[in-house]
């Protein structure tokens, strides 16, 4: 059987194209229809090609890697067909539409044996796991006289199938109901990321991530609710206007940090928040994670904590001794907490492997902080948690430290993070407990983002600690309802 297909007309000729019976590539996910007295060649992927080879026909499916850019694979797969071409210049055209879905879609430009063509690519997911390629080339005179009617045409005869699901589909358990977590792929320099924030919402905790790792990047501005300027900077004329912070909003290895609201000022307000990032290097941004906190946090929080022990000290030769340092230590940071209804949860615990103590017990903030992070997150079981690395000696440029965080604030729930942990340095303390209590909660407080300008200290309290400032951190996602 088959069908013929009338295409818009093109330059005065009105073609129509003979389709024959529907072939369905299992392997690929869709089906199409050959053009009647076109070369058909089958190998996994579809080639057809006028027999007089001006006109080339590509259709290929598969499987698409949840991490994967469709953009960005549609130029490798037109790319790798054009590779034997003597040149060839790809140009993003915008979106177009297969069906009821909507592709992006490239134009192609090249030169094969002093003969000038052109020709059109399109990508499209039909299903979340799931992608769809086609592209048409031609002669410059034949895509000027069928070519464009011809890729619509045979996209016109696609039919896609979920062929990728997978046999045993898991239905996790949300572990944390009280937390929306998503992730944005690219974000380019010059466009704007919207975050739609409902009511309920009481934090928001974002992640803004390079595709350069040795990259920085730019908070540039933060428009909230109606409009409402609460943060702009200029890189050209370094001009900062801001209601959130004196300071500019930047953070280092690939990857700035932001958590709203930072002090009682300003509430995180239903709708819908602008923002605008920039790169150092100009390069765009590979993703934005972002964590919503909900809930009114009004009854007792609680704090994990993801111990990682990096320390040369008979008290970490075995499980009885760790598990008594734990204990104190909890009691300690309790001591402190528990007047301010917030409390530490579980402590668990995490020697590091001989090869990590060597690279890792002698730490140095500015060259190997982010080798750390990275690290300690893919170590821990509970990524709702405050990491830390607790290692022998901790330094920055030569310079004694006795406690750092990796970020101000950091991230949590991402082991891709290298502003993910905060370190103590055990030699600075000597075994004493209660200040190092004392030092943790003050990185915590760095740590997740929280303004302390108006801090003033409170009897038996750390010197950042007090009930301003407790109020702000009980909203943080890395704290939860203990009840």
């Amino acid at each position: 059987m088959t069908e013929t297909v009338p295409s818009s007309e093109t330059n005065g000729i009105i073609p129509s194209f003979q389709f024959g019976e529907e072939i369905e590539l299992e392997e690929a996910g869709f089906s199409f229809r050959a053009i009647t007295d076109y070369e058909l060649e089958i190998d996994g992927s579809v080639y057809m090609y006028s027999e007089d080879g001006n006109l080339e026909i590509s259709l290929v499916g598969g499987t698409l890697d949840e991490k994967t850019s469709i953009a960005e694979l549609n130029d490798e797969l037109a790319a790798e067909f054009m590779e034997n071409f003597d040149t060839y210049d790809l140009f993003e055209a915008g979106t177009e539409t297969l069906g009821n879905l909507t592709g992006f879609l490239n134009e192609i430009h090249f030169n094969y044996a002093e003969e000038e063509g052109r020709g059109q690519a399109l990508i499209c997911s039909p299903y979340p796991n799931q992608f769809f390629f086609i592209l048409v080339i031609a002669s410059l005179e034949h895509w000027q006289q069928q070519g464009q009617a011809i890729f619509n045409a045979v996209k016109s005869q696609i039919r896609f199938y979920p062929r990728f699901k997978p046999d045993d589909v898991k239905v996790e358990k949300n572990e944390h109901p009280d937390l929306t977590i998503e992730v944005f792929p690219e974000v380019n320099p010059d466009e704007d990321f919207i975050l739609q924030i409902e009511k309920g919402d009481v934090s928001l905790l974002l992640a803004a991530r390079s595709m350069d790792v040795e990259d920085n990047v730019l908070l540039t501005a933060l428009q909230g609710p109606g409009n409402r300027q609460l943060y702009h900077y200029d890189p050209d004329t370094t001009l900062l206007e801001s209601e959130i912070s004196d300071e500019l909003v930047v953070g280092n290895h690939g990857e700035v940090c932001f958590f709203f609201p930072r002090d009682n000022r300003l509430a995180l307000l239903p709708g819908q928040y602008r923002f605008a990032f920039d790169t150092r290097s100009g390069a765009a941004l590979e993703e934005v994670q972002v964590i919503l906190r909900a809930g009114r946090a009004l009854d007792l929080q609680a704090l994990d904590l993801n111990l990682w022990i990096a320390a040369e000290d008979e008290v970490f030769n075995d499980a009885r001794t760790i598990e008594c340092f734990s204990d104190e230590l909890k009691q300690a940071l309790d001591q402190r907490l528990s007047p301010l209804s917030l409390k530490v949860g579980k402590i668990e615990t995490f020697l590091a492997a001989p090869d990590e103590l060597e690279a890792f017990s002698h730490l140095d903030l500015e060259t190997d902080l982010a080798d750390c992070s990275y690290m300690i997150a893919e170590t821990i079981t509970n990524a709702r948690a405050l990491n830390i690395g607790l290692v022998q000696h901790l330094t920055q440029g030569g310079t004694p430290r006795e406690a750092a965080s990796a970020g101000r604030p950091g991230m949590i729930l991402s082991s891709s993070s290298p502003h993910a942990c905060i370190l103590l340095a055990w030699t600075a303390f000597q075994g004493d407990l209660q200040r190092m209590a004392d030092a943790l909660i003050e990185q915590l407080i760095n740590f997740s983002g929280i303004e302390t300008e108006d801090n003033a200290q409170q009897d038996g309290q750390p010197s950042q600690l007090n009930r301003e400032i407790a109020w702000r951190l009980r909203r943080h996602p890395v704290f939860y309802d203990a009840d």
